[in-house]
């Protein structure tokens, strides 16, 4: 029955994102809902921004329809579905807003806060804190670790969107691994609410390649984001077991890496970190004279490094796996900061040339 409701929902998504996304691009040049070439951005054309209009759209019509037809594999979560759908429609609203004027990120910020205040509410919540070392109970502290938690899973996504295909590409793949894991834990409902991103993503991904026809905009990254902290809730909804929290970060390892090293290069700085910038990873490897596709491939190979990493966990010893992570984490940051203190002579002549 279980795949029957899987493949539905593929197909359901999979068609209204063929029909909806070509619609959102002559949208988006008609209405001129565009973005525009500017200061922080490496794309060379105005382009239509309503990606996240399309994924919403796509999105929960999908979920209503699988409600209808298959509501009885959804009975694990029926009383959180509303409450799921409440975050992400606050999400979409307030980043839509950001695609159309500009917001302050305190204003991004304290939507992202209240998504997370109505996950907890709607009964997801993060009550155990697991490490592959043990467990540990966090009492009162749930509801400040659930609301931190979605606010960084939004913001992951958010962050590498910056360039064609790469937000798109690295979810996708993070989705699959999750997917995987999801079937190993055996949740249903989890299982249809993955796929259906994944199906939206393997035709936006066609129209947000390099050179892209779409863009995601705020809407649509922070979205992704959301819908992220939304899967590894929905893990532990039965019983927690010492991968619920920290598989999803694997899965995203590549977005949360990013979100690590640009906090700690702006801190170190002595910069807000809440400012936007162009000091992103993979600006640092245009430096290198990457072409966007090959900056693009490299972090979809990274983001395939740390999908291995997710799964290998449920294969080998925990401990050895998590200790052969710390070795590549500290070998990727440490190249990182290599390639800040290496190019910062001329990054200032390379930036003023790209512009």
């Amino acid at each position: 029955m279980l795949i029957v409701v899987l493949i539905s929902a593929f197909v359901i998504c999979f068609v209204l994102s063929l029909l909806l996304i070509p619609l959102m691009i002559k949208g988006g040049y008609k209405y001129s809902i565009l973005d525009l070439p500017g200061q922080h951005k490496r794309h060379k054309k105005p382009t239509p921004l309503l990606g996240g209009v399309a994924l919403f759209i796509t999105y929960w019509v999908t979920v209503g329809l699988c409600l209808v037809g298959f509501a009885s594999s959804f009975a694990q979560i029926s009383n959180s579905i509303i409450f799921i759908f409440l975050g992400a429609t606050i999400i979409f609203l307030v980043g839509l807003s950001d695609d159309l004027a500009p917001l302050s990120p305190w204003i991004k910020l304290a939507a992202q806060i209240a998504s997370g205040l109505v996950l907890y509410f709607g009964g997801l919540k993060i009550e155990l804190l697991t490490t592959p070392f043990g467990s540990i109970s966090i009492g009162a502290f749930s509801v400040v670790l659930t609301v931190g938690w979605v606010v960084i899973l939004t913001n992951a996504i958010n962050l590498i969107d910056g360039l064609d295909g790469l937000a798109s590409g690295v979810s996708l793949i993070g989705a699959i691994t999750l997917l995987i894991i999801g079937q190993l834990y055996n949740e249903g409902a989890l299982l249809v609410f993955i796929i259906i991103l994944i199906a939206f993503l393997s035709v936006f991904l066609y129209y947000n390649r390099y050179p892209a026809k779409i863009f995601l905009g705020d809407s649509g990254s922070m979205q992704i984001g959301y819908y992220f902290a939304v899967f590894s809730l929905l893990f532990p909804i039965k019983s927690y077991t010492a991968a619920a929290l920290y598989i999803p970060l694997l899965a995203l390892g590549v977005p949360i890496m990013e979100i690590v090293t640009s906090f700690s290069r702006r801190l170190i700085a002595g910069k807000n970190v809440m400012k936007a910038d162009h000091r992103h990873l993979f600006h640092y490897l245009s430096l290198l004279g990457l072409s966007p596709r090959k900056v693009v491939l490299v972090f979809d190979l990274l983001a395939i490094v740390y999908g291995f990493f997710a799964l290998a966990m449920f294969s080998w010893n925990r401990i050895i796996v998590f200790s052969f992570l710390v070795f590549f984490m500290v070998v990727i940051f440490a190249l990182f900061f290599i390639f800040i203190v290496k190019f910062a002579p001329h990054k200032k002549r390379y930036w003023r040339k790209k512009k």
